[in-house]
């Protein structure tokens, strides 16, 4: 795949072109992250209400029936139930890891391998988050898409 970018002084804000000749996974990937990039969702801290880019969640985690976003330093909650979120995170490059948590593949930094055949993703803030074995080829698989493979 190429890449090929323009600066057209004419233009209000960026375009995006993607020209293939059959849609294959990595062509709908990058269509799903573009369609994402500026996609925002909202949460509240302190009884204010935020929006907060996709591209700041490190994850997303539901814990007694109540939807926490997780970002660098703050904490949101939801009012949306965490398969709700799902549906918007999935193709904006994010990853189950539990039942209770979606995580931004974006923010891993690495895993380590844990006992009973499960693993511990690292996050780039040090955060460090269980993944179970039924998510695991799920986490697997969003490494290697990450990664161009």
């Amino acid at each position: 795949m190429r890449l090929i970018m323009r600066e057209r002084q004419e233009l209000t804000e960026p375009e995006v072109t993607v020209e293939y000749r059959e849609m294959t996974g990595s062509v709908k990937r990058v269509a799903d992250f573009v369609r994402t990039v500026e996609q925002t969702i909202s949460g509240r801290k302190e009884g204010e209400e935020y929006t907060i880019s996709l591209q700041e969640i490190y994850y997303v985690e539901s814990v007694d029936k109540k939807t926490f976003i997780y970002c660098e330093k703050d904490v949101y909650q939801s009012n949306r139930k965490l398969y709700e979120l799902e549906e918007v995170l999935i193709p904006a490059g994010f990853v189950r890891v539990s039942k209770s948590i979606i995580l931004n593949i974006e923010m891993l930094k690495g895993v380590k391998s844990l006992v009973n055949s499960r693993l511990e993703a690292i996050l780039s803030n040090g955060e460090r988050i269980c993944v179970t074995r039924k998510y695991l080829k799920d986490i697997r698989g969003a490494l290697l898409r990450r990664n161009g493979q």
